[in-house]
């Protein structure tokens, strides 16, 4: 596989040999790819090479590894979101040619801790309301939410959540709040991204490989009374992506 004339890691080499395979048609969307042994005999490398160069392949959303199974070329594009805009999660997905559906995995009350507390601004003795969903693009896991309110907020999402359900409709928190009976509706909405490594909760919620790289987003919805909502949002790297557009002023340095 090395050559005199390419001194990058055997491990980019593999993946970009894995890149241009599908980029060619060699390997068809959803076919399923050769086995790390075959893929390592045929390159000329380890099988430890070729496990970290599908893994960064996975990453990518160029292949999909399932569990007991084998890795297949990817069948989609990763969902692309626009972050200057917020949209529902049923429009983000349908908008790229997604079926989208939500789980809801449960609901309840718990004892906040001071950072829980201080964010949502409630006593910290005073119970907080979570809601948990796990959103799908074709029945794929893509996003999996893990959302806190003060309890009376918390109970009318959960309660929304469970009709939004029924009627068969694809939904996040943000979606909840047009309906009649929430009478506070967020105007701002402040977020961190991190990249963080899959734990084991969310190996199994997301169904992605142990220790797998997920795009983290923690956002804190609120109007001008405070804050409504805390949320941790776990997406799928090889699912989706994030864009933004900023408008630039150079006339004094773009530094000013």
């Amino acid at each position: 596989m090395a050559t005199p004339t390419n001194t990058s890691p055997l491990y980019h080499q593999v993946l970009a040999e894995i890149r241009r395979r599908i980029k060619d048609g060699e390997w068809a969307r959803g076919q399923q790819v050769p086995s790390e042994r075959q893929l390592a005999d045929l390159l000329g490398v380890s099988r430890i090479t070729v496990r970290h160069a599908v893994r960064l392949a996975a990453a990518e959303g160029l292949v999909e590894q399932r569990r007991g199974v084998g890795t297949f070329v990817g069948s989609h594009e990763r969902v692309e979101q626009d972050l200057s805009a917020v949209r529902s999660f049923e429009h983000t997905l349908a908008a790229q040619d997604y079926v989208a559906s939500t789980e809801i995995l449960g609901s309840g009350t718990l004892i906040s801790d001071l950072t829980l507390a201080g964010t949502l601004r409630t006593d910290p003795a005073t119970p907080v309301h979570y809601l948990r969903l796990l959103g799908r693009g074709d029945s794929t896991p893509v996003v999996y939410y893990d959302s806190y309110f003060a309890p009376t907020l918390g109970r009318e999402m959960t309660r929304l959540a469970h009709e939004m359900k029924a009627e068969g409709r694809a939904f996040s928190t943000l979606d909840l709040y047009g309906h009649a009976s929430v009478d506070r509706v967020p105007t701002m909405l402040s977020q961190t991204i991190d990249a963080v490594l899959a734990t084991p909760d969310l190996v199994k919620r997301l169904e992605v490989p142990d220790g797998v790289a997920i795009l983290a987003i923690e956002s804190v919805a609120s109007d001008d009374q405070g804050p409504l909502e805390f949320r941790r949002a776990y997406y799928r790297a090889d699912r989706y992506k994030f864009a933004v557009k900023r408008r630039l002023s150079v006339s004094n340095g773009l530094g000013s």
